[in-house]
């Protein structure tokens, strides 16, 4: 049964990969490599790890009710459930980071995926203030860009804010009151 599975993969996988690579032109591909300023690429990897460490100590201070585990131990478990968002689908790198904590630290899984949760509100409210922030010069672009059928830049900013926010209330209001939900 798995066999198949994997075959099945293998073959969405490989006409994916087509679909993405038929159109380019490999000399020209070869060529602009060649010539690539490579150092450009350090700055970024060292955002990406900066940004991966400051996540590593918010979630620290987010389970600090929960067990203390220092910024340095959980600096490895937030970089493996990064990668494995970009492996796994629907962000499944989320529960990786929880079933690794609680393998390492011992830290209850629902207690990690709720401050995982937590840490995705938090994100996506610093979201909202860039849409928001922004929203003048996605109003100026609405009339250069439509993304599909007649939905603007700013109809997907302004659509996509009011899910999250009715998403927020609806999690806040089971996090208000708990016995409604049970």
């Amino acid at each position: 049964m798995k066999r198949w599975q994997f075959w099945f993969g293998v073959a969405i996988s490989a006409f994916f990969l087509y679909w993405v690579l038929k159109d380019i032109e490999f000399a020209i591909l070869w060529q602009e490599t060649l010539k690539a300023n490579y150092w450009l690429i350090l700055p970024g990897v060292a955002a990406y790890f900066i940004g991966l460490w400051v996540r590593a100590w918010r979630w620290h201070y987010l389970l600090r009710p929960v067990k203390a585990v220092s910024t340095r131990k959980m600096f490895p478990i937030v970089a493996m459930g990064y990668a494995g968002n970009n492996i796994f689908p629907a962000r499944a790198g989320e529960v990786l980071r929880a079933v690794v904590l609680k393998s390492r630290e011992d830290v209850p899984i629902s207690a990690s995926l709720a401050t995982i949760i937590v840490e995705r509100v938090y994100d996506g409210v610093v979201m909202l203030a860039f849409i928001f922030i922004n929203l003048a010069e996605l109003s100026r672009l609405t009339d250069e860009i439509v993304l599909f059928r007649d939905f603007t830049i700013q109809d997907v900013a302004v659509w996509g804010s009011v899910l999250f926010i009715g998403v927020l209330v609806v999690f806040l209001a089971a996090a208000m009151m708990p016995g409604v939900t049970e």
